[in-house]
């Protein structure tokens, strides 16, 4: 009887042994621990934004600041790269490539050459452009749609300046691209004085001041009142400086601002202008990145989509404003322009510049 006693309370102990074992083990089972989780699914990946010196360069500004808001959303590893010259470029974009980054954004044309390069050399880096279309299609290449902006802004200057006939272009090179804000921005002029006619000169260069500052001076002795200003936005300085020396003078010339709101009340001359929003381009291109929707080759951004405006009107407000000459009619001229380019009411085809140039001789 005792052995029998025995081996039931055995049998017991197995039992109750057993189960307690199985109850230990349940919690690592279970697999809505790890849905409840606040894991960051982007906490690894490392994305970095390659520039020149920011400094207080708009056009950069508004990419740094954009790319460390999306850094906040959504906790990726942001990493900003300035860069003091072209050399620093490649040097510190490969590094940033050794580290294992996983997505490079580049901020102006100089990234396209370094970029391109590197884009084979590692093919599980991403990378991305804005401001230029880089010659390899495995980089996202962001360029801006700006003739249907310049349209926008010659409607205003049209309205503002019914009483001229003729108009100044300041130019950088005789190419496409700046062929698309020349265009866009006669287009716009002519809608509401449809005899206007402009006079084209050009830099050969981004840079040089002194240059635009005496094109500046011939355009306004030929007769022109306001000069388009379509260089850079550091150049155009030399036509900013023609327009003061020109006033003190008491024969003044208007211009305007280009890729940055470059209105200043130092200089009431500057009659608002053309600009890139960067901010825009940055965060699609990280967003898509992060939704896996990264491709690359060429996009093109511009009005519609909030990457090139109009200062005050898209978007509205301006460090300055010259409300005397940019009144309120120029304000709703500009305001139903924008409208119907965004409607698609109006749309705006650039031709080839040496097609519109036979046409038109």
């Amino acid at each position: 009887m005792k052995g029998f006693f025995a081996l039931i309370l055995a049998v017991v102990m197995v039992f109750v042994l057993s189960a307690c074992g199985s109850g230990q083990q349940q919690p690592a089972s279970q697999p809505e621990e790890t849905e409840t989780t606040n894991d960051n699914p982007y906490a690894n990946l490392k994305i970095a934004l390659v520039s020149d010196t920011i400094g207080t360069e708009q056009f950069i500004l508004q990419a740094y600041n954009a790319f460390m808001e999306a850094a906040d959303k959504y906790g990726f590893q942001a990493t900003s790269i300035e860069c003091s010259d072209t050399a620093q470029w490649a040097e510190k974009t490969r590094a940033a490539c050794v580290e294992g980054y996983d997505l490079i954004i580049g901020i102006g044309w100089v990234a396209a050459e370094p970029f391109s390069a590197l884009a084979d050399e590692f093919p599980d880096v991403e990378f991305a452009i804005i401001d230029t279309i880089a010659p390899n299609e495995r980089i996202k290449s962001i360029a801006f749609n700006t003739a249907d902006g310049c349209y926008v802004y010659g409607v205003m200057i049209g309205t503002a300046f019914r009483d001229q006939k003729l108009f100044g272009c300041i130019n950088n090179f005789q190419q496409q691209s700046n062929f698309e804000y020349r265009y866009g921005f006669m287009e716009g002029v002519k809608s509401v004085i449809p005899d206007a006619e402009f006079i084209h000169n050009f830099t050969n260069s981004y840079s040089d001041t002194s240059i635009a500052y005496e094109l500046a001076i011939q355009q306004q002795a030929a007769g022109c009142k306001f000069i388009f200003g379509n260089v850079s936005s550091s150049a155009n300085h030399g036509i900013y400086q023609a327009a003061l020396d020109l006033a003190a003078k008491g024969t003044p010339i208007y211009t305007s601002g280009l890729s940055v709101d470059q209105t200043t009340p130092d200089n009431p001359y500057i009659l608002g202008g053309l600009t890139k929003n960067t901010g825009v381009c940055t965060t699609m291109i990280i967003e898509d990145f992060l939704k896996g929707n990264h491709k690359g080759g060429a996009h093109i951004l511009g009005f519609k989509e909030g990457a090139f405006g109009v200062v005050n009107i898209s978007p509205e407000g301006a460090n300055y404003w010259n409300d005397e000459i940019m009144n309120e009619e120029v304000m709703a001229a500009g305001r139903a322009a924008a409208e119907a380019i965004r409607s698609g009411k109006i749309v705006i085809e650039v031709p080839l510049e040496q097609e519109w140039a036979n046409s038109n001789k």
